[in-house]
């Protein structure tokens, strides 16, 4: 209700006697619909707060939607220390998307929360690796901006923070649930299954090794050196157990059925079996070398998916048979795509994997982190637009519960919103260097579609061609989602082909627009040196946009030439006392103008002049566009022959190119 009324409260004819509310001026407006002052409103259509106002004669603060919302925003859930989180991927393959929401969550929440946040890899199952995963998994966290503040490369002092390099801590810590008790030796053999025998037990104990006498068991290990496997107890109270998760609260075990045969009890969900914690190998389990890491390195909050919180009261059970005050669990929903399956690796139209996402799609780091954080948390502000400094500053531990669809298009959406802000700084900045990963990836497409195109008299160097597309990037800074699509977009300002020029009117086509085209070219424009855009860009470049200076001058040049086509005899003697022909800069339109409404002429010469002055520009308009950029929406007429420069547009509109003309 608060923000309801905060929202209707806008303030109206606000002045030194007080305001008027939005319900107060609806109430009293007049049949005229005029709005009353504030002295016609009477005191009784006042409530309190309009008469503390009035009585005061101070101006109330203009109110928005925005403040009213910012005003109502739910308080943020956040622990109340510092948070210590981690990510442990596993390189059996190139990182998902899936992956690097899960590493941002815990990025956001540690920075949120002036804490620390842990890169660990997870390496025990040495068959499944992938070489050059662990390679890739490093980039492109780096390229996302998830620097980790203790882990691979960088070290730290709870390291190794690789798994496959722990190996006897995790021995060690085998060894004390040994000795406490907790866990124990089984040596039951593998079991068989037709032809194949799986490498190490999975099934669960049925020679009742967890009733040998330790002293036995330790015989049977170490003199006879027999195989075996570490076993974790079956819990004596697991009736009793409750698993805490930030988002879904209490977590209740699943029901799975155990390999030697099914069970009646409702909680033989992780128990049945008595997970094994170390492998015949000697290598730990996912599960036991989990906790273990995650204690030792004094993690307080894991956030993952879903899809492990079937894991989470076997968890549960190992802190507590080590004694270990667990961390704060936190599950968010897994992404899911249009038929709510789990996304696959590529989806219809993109692939799933980050790098081939920046390396194939073209995706920027901003966008992606953007895109991802949004999906599955619930953001409390009205607006998706994030930066990463944003995120950190917004980011709380309030998911919503359930799966998130995964739709491309909101991506591109971000994508397209984000290089509109990269370019808008560049516009009050003048630093182009956040366009240049961006151009890069617009410089690679066109190269890849034009390979000669470094061949050309406009770019010579791959340098002139990034320049080119920064320009690009400015002057039409709405339209990009892709490199492919933006290319595509603006594929006229790169290479001609006038097999795409579109069939044009009659009034495009007659003899007058041609005209005023050709004398248009031959003009002299009054162009500043630095202009010259003929030939290749220069290594010095203004900080200014260029090419919007030219762009006005080129836009006058056609309201002059179309001025001077559609004169009348009478305006035209008006302009006889002019020696030669003026340039057309703005005085001279002013002038031109001022003598257009003289009282010399007719009446109808007057109002004639304007009509036909607009109709020949928007012919003239439609010929340019046409013949110059296929007649596609884009940046004004004036920027694209900018971009394009004075020779390239001469080649296009059939004119000679004349020396020392052009802007």
């Amino acid at each position: 209700m608060e923000a309801y009324r905060a929202s209707k409260t806008i303030a109206r004819a606000v002045n030194r006697d007080g305001w008027v509310c939005l319900d107060c001026s609806r109430r009293l407006r007049t049949t005229n619909n005029s709005r009353p002052s504030n002295e016609a409103i009477s005191r009784s259509f006042r409530t309190s707060a309009h008469a503390k106002w009035a009585y005061h004669g101070t101006q109330r603060p203009f109110s928005t939607f925005k403040s009213a919302l910012d005003s109502v925003r739910r308080a943020p859930k956040l622990p109340e220390t510092p948070a210590r989180t981690r990510f442990a991927p596993s390189p059996t393959g190139y990182l998902h998307i899936g992956g690097l929401r899960t590493a941002l969550f815990s990025y956001l929440l540690a920075k949120r929360t002036g804490g620390q946040f842990l890169l660990r890899i997870e390496d025990t199952d040495q068959k499944r690796l992938v070489p050059d995963a662990e390679k890739r998994l490093y980039e492109d966290l780096q390229w996302a901006g998830l620097q980790w503040d203790e882990g691979p490369q960088v070290g730290g002092p709870h390291g190794p923070y690789k798994q496959s390099e722990r190996r006897e801590i995790y021995q060690k810590h085998a060894h004390e649930l040994l000795e406490g008790g907790a866990a124990y030796r089984c040596f039951c053999t593998p079991q068989k299954s037709g032809q194949a025998q799986i490498a190490y037990v999975t099934s669960g104990c049925y020679q009742d090794c967890a009733l040998l006498p330790p002293e036995q068991s330790l015989d049977r290990a170490e003199e006879k050196r027999e195989s075996f496997t570490v076993r974790l107890k079956l819990p004596a109270d697991r009736k009793k157990r409750e698993y805490r998760d930030l988002v879904y609260g209490k977590i209740i075990p699943l029901r799975r059925s155990t390999a030697t045969g099914a069970s009646e009890d409702p909680d033989s969900a992780v128990d049945a079996a008595d997970t094994i914690l170390l492998k015949s190998d000697g290598t730990p389990t996912y599960h036991f070398a989990n906790v273990v890491d995650d204690h030792l390195m004094n993690i307080t909050h894991v956030i993952r998916g879903t899809e492990w919180m079937a894991s989470t009261p076997l968890h549960y059970d190992l802190y507590r048979a080590f004694g270990w005050s667990p961390p704060e669990f936190a599950h968010v929903g897994l992404l899911v795509d249009e038929n709510k399956a789990k996304l696959s690796k590529r989806n219809t139209d993109l692939a799933m994997d980050v790098c081939s996402m920046r390396e194939e799609n073209g995706v920027l780091p901003e966008s992606l982190i953007n895109y991802l954080a949004l999906l599955g948390w619930s953001n409390p502000l009205p607006n998706d637009l994030y930066t990463m400094d944003g995120l950190i500053k917004n980011f709380d531990l309030k998911f919503t519960k359930g799966n998130t669809m995964a739709r491309t298009e909101k991506l591109w959406y971000l994508q397209k919103q984000h290089v509109a802000r990269l370019c808008d700084e560049v516009r009050q900045t003048g630093k182009k260097e956040s366009l240049a990963p961006v151009a890069a990836q617009m410089s690679w497409v066109i190269l890849a579609r034009w390979p000669a195109i470094l061949q050309s008299e406009r770019f010579k160097t791959g340098l002139d061609l990034l320049y080119f597309c920064v320009d690009v990037l400015l002057a039409d800074s709405k339209s990009y989602q892709n490199p492919k699509q933006y290319v595509e977009r603006n594929r006229y300002l790169i290479e001609f082909d006038p097999s795409q020029v579109p069939r044009l009117g009659l009034d495009e086509r007659s003899e007058t627009v041609q005209t005023i085209v050709k004398d248009l070219l031959v003009s002299d424009f009054q162009r500043p040196t630095a202009h010259q855009r003929d030939t290749a860009v220069s290594d010095e470049r203004d900080i200014s946009l260029w090419f919007d200076d030219i762009s006005a001058r080129i836009h006058d040049g056609i309201q002059h030439q179309v001025l001077e086509t559609t004169m009348t005899d009478a305006l035209a003697q008006q302009m006889t006392t002019r020696e030669g022909r003026s340039p057309f800069t703005n005085e001279v339109l002013g002038s031109i103008a001022t003598v257009k409404d003289s009282p010399a002429l007719s009446i109808d010469e007057n109002q004639a002049t304007p009509n036909l002055q607009k109709v020949w520009t928007a012919a003239v308009m439609r010929y340019l566009r046409g013949n110059l950029s296929y007649g596609l929406p884009g940046p004004s007429i004036g920027t694209v022959m900018a971009l394009l420069g004075y020779k390239e547009c001469c080649r296009r509109l059939g004119v000679k190119a004349e020396d020392g003309k052009g802007w």
